[in-house]
């Protein structure tokens, strides 16, 4: 398995695990008040996003560490038209992530007795998470795409 290969699964892994611990925390915030549930959404917010630049850098490091030729080599023609292709999957899945938050937001201002009716609208920032939510799908998706084309090119 290449560096660029075994980067991807560390990233792939640690964006499930991390935002994966980090969504679920956040579905019990709904039924606490709003400040004290915005306080808490934005530690974990914080403690994912720390916890991520932490876990890739040591993990990549050591990687590199046990393979330092493999981590220097240039990328191919193949790792480039991987990459390409697992970044329009992404990109299509995060575009789709705006759209509903748009519509969320555009609801929410147009029709605003239908927000306050449902438990899920009122739910603390929640367009923030559903920006945060269409990036992390996107970018899992990016990664499985990627790791997909490696195997099946393999």
């Amino acid at each position: 398995m290449s560096f660029k290969e075994k980067s991807i699964w560390i990233s792939l892994i640690s964006t499930v695990c991390i935002f994966g611990y980090y969504f679920l925390n956040l579905q019990g915030l709904g039924s606490l008040p709003i400040e004290k549930a915005n306080n808490i959404a934005a530690k974990l917010i914080v403690k994912a996003v720390l916890m991520t630049i932490f876990v890739e850098v040591i993990l990549h490091t050591v990687v590199a560490i046990f393979s330092p030729q493999d981590a220097q080599e240039a990328e191919d023609e193949r790792d480039k038209f991987y990459q390409m292709k697992a970044n329009s999957i992404g990109y299509t899945i995060l575009i789709l992530g705006v759209i509903v938050t748009l519509g969320h937001i555009l609801l929410g201002a147009i029709l605003p007795e239908i927000a306050e009716a449902h438990f899920a609208a009122t739910f603390p920032l929640l367009s923030a998470h559903i920006l945060l939510f269409s990036f992390i799908i996107s970018e899992v998706a990016r990664f499985s795409s990627q790791v997909f084309f490696y195997r099946k090119g393999a």
